[in-house]
């Protein structure tokens, strides 16, 4: 517990100004947007709420069953966690419009790091994603919108939407082409994720499964950082979600499971071919990809030392570890830019392993510095394109 409520205040002193913001596409309002995640209390879902919400700074134009980019800026990552894309017919969307989702990332997303990145709020996320406007929705105009549930940190939500125009598809597509996805049997667009600002609040350093994730799912994450299958995704009661029904808190969000809603309900599979559906019937039950359980980690946190020594700012070994009494409330001691401590209630913690692939600047000082080391992001990249082939996919 110690070394999990270190690990958050290490991370909420790198984070400042440094949140995750949705690049491309192109956000309503690109230049009010804030890098903060959505009020605890709901009051600015959807969207980030504010004055010129929905003011279009360029428009999105996507073909149906062509990748398109997903990029970010900012480089608190909050190690990692889970996301959704959902789009909705609403282009001004409110807390009772519909979303439906047409693609989920289990784990990894926006990054696959252990806490955050280095660089400030304009730092270009290395870690690259792609979704794609399935077969099923139609060509028109629409919101999209991208969600976020952080692995690392306090329990929050993010959201950023952009103005989207989905076209027809690729010219080039011969109808032998496209066959195989016509024959396909109805596509499943179920209900965007809401959590942990309606009343139902997501578990702790681990990357959620989402109860409802649809027929596209990329896990790109760790294996034993993903929640167990058939795991309660959220905890509570919700008072609002996304399937554009306030007045009982019923719908996905509670549910650990996609065979289920909170309110018990079972879903049932709709035909609609647009992604909100004039029906406020439930999407159908998926099967989700099987990857394996999470693995209990190997490495415990080190016990805190005694405060019994008798120096009034610690004493140092030969390796750079400070013990014994310190006067400085808070303050962070990196050892050779491999493991840190902190002064907590007035003594020195015990060192604690810098995360695999990431490095602490050494020395004394008030906040903790983490980059992220050449050669590891090299092979997350890699590890990336390899699940992206085929690693983690059905």
């Amino acid at each position: 517990m110690f070394a999990k409520s270190m690990l958050l205040a290490m991370l909420g002193a790198s984070a400042v100004n440094a949140h995750m913001i949705m690049s491309n596409p192109v956000p309503y309002s690109k230049d009010s947007i804030t890098n903060a995640p959505l009020a605890a209390d709901g009051s600015d879902f959807p969207c980030k709420l504010r004055s010129n919400t929905y003011d279009v700074t360029e428009e999105n134009t996507i073909a149906i069953g062509e990748s398109h980019p997903l990029t970010f800026v900012g480089s608190a990552t909050h190690g990692g966690g889970s996301c959704q894309i959902s789009l909705t017919t609403d282009r001004a969307p409110s807390k009772n419009t519909e979303w439906k989702v047409i693609k989920s990332f289990e784990g990894g997303c926006p990054a696959d790091v252990d806490g955050n990145l280095s660089g400030g709020s304009t730092m270009v996320d290395p870690y690259t994603f792609n979704f794609t406007i399935p077969e099923g929705i139609e060509a028109g105009k629409y919101t999209l919108a991208w969600t976020w549930f952080n692995r690392i940190g306090n329990r929050e939500m993010y959201m950023n939407c952009a103005p989207v125009t989905v076209t027809g598809g690729s010219s080039k597509r011969s109808t032998e082409e496209r066959a195989p996805v016509v024959e396909k049997r109805t596509a499943n667009f179920p209900p965007m994720f809401v959590a942990n600002v309606n009343g139902c609040t997501t578990k702790e350093d681990i990357d959620i499964r989402f109860p409802q994730p649809g027929d596209d799912v990329e896990f790109l994450g760790q294996p034993a950082n993903l929640a167990p299958e058939g795991s309660t995704a959220c905890t509570g009661t919700p008072t609002f979600d996304g399937t554009g029904d306030t007045s009982s808190g019923s719908g996905s969000s509670g549910s650990g499971s996609s065979s289920s809603s909170a309110a018990g309900s079972a879903p049932t599979e709709t035909s609609s071919a647009a992604p909100v559906p004039t029906s406020s019937s439930a999407p159908a039950e998926t099967s989700t990809p099987t990857v394996p359980d999470p693995v209990p980690s190997s490495t415990q946190p080190a016990p805190v030392p005694s405060s019994s020594s008798s120096s009034s700012s610690g004493s140092s070994s030969s390796s750079g570890t400070l013990t014994g009494p310190c006067s400085n409330e808070g303050e962070w001691n990196c050892i050779a830019g491999a493991s840190f401590q902190r002064c907590a209630s007035g003594a020195w913690s015990a060192a604690i392993q810098i995360a695999a692939g990431t490095t602490c600047g050494t020395g004394r000082s008030a906040e903790l510095s983490i980059s992220v080391s050449k050669m590891a992001r090299q092979v997350s990249e890699l590890r990336f394109r390899k699940r992206t082939i085929g690693g983690y996919h059905a």
